[in-house]
């Protein structure tokens, strides 16, 4: 009990200084960056915990001086776009640096998508029957599409085509303006 006493004793006594820390944001590709800046503070006074609901919890404490504390919490939601278990945080340099990896989405690829094969064999007196169990694979047609009309080859057949056409109506026209008003015999 006399523990108590004295820590509660001790609570009283001291004060704290709240502070928020400079943060920034850099975002990449595969993963964002938290950069915490903290140049007053040593890797063993801070603490990074991330809970079960997704709230990423950064928090430190320090001595200032015998009767003054200085602390700071940040709290982060992370969201489903984020591998949570993969999280990393590292401390140099009075920085603590926070990676949270983006869960890659990636579209299936021609190997992934199955397709039936009609075979032409009979079964049950039937010809052209569908078996399922031969392993052939081409992307669905939305992937497909999606694939042609983002690439640079298909721009540059639709520049191309186009550029034809022009060319071709032009030729087209002067050779009909000119067949109108110049008489050959």
């Amino acid at each position: 009990m006399d523990s108590k006493a004295r820590s509660t004793s001790l609570q009283t006594l001291l004060s704290y200084d709240d502070i928020e820390p400079l943060c920034t944001w850099q975002r990449e590709d595969a993963q964002d960056v938290l950069v915490i800046h903290l140049p007053e503070f040593k890797k063993e006074q801070l603490r990074v915990q991330i809970s079960n609901a997704g709230l990423l919890k950064i928090s430190g404490e320090k001595d200032t001086d015998s009767k003054k504390r200085t602390r700071f919490l940040k709290e982060v939601k992370v969201t489903k776009h984020y591998d949570s278990n993969n999280i990393r945080a590292k401390f140099s340099q009075g920085c603590l640096r926070i990676t949270l990896p983006k869960i890659v989405v990636t579209q299936p690829s021609m190997a992934e998508i199955p397709l039936a094969v009609v075979t032409p064999s009979l079964q049950n007196g039937r010809s052209d029957s569908i078996n399922m169990n031969e392993k052939t694979y081409i992307p669905n047609i939305k992937t497909r599409v999606g694939h042609v009309l983002k690439s640079k080859t298909f721009t540059r057949v639709v520049v191309n085509v186009g550029f034809a056409s022009v060319v071709a109506f032009s030729v087209y026209s002067a050779y009909k303006y000119w067949s109108l008003y110049v008489k050959t015999d």
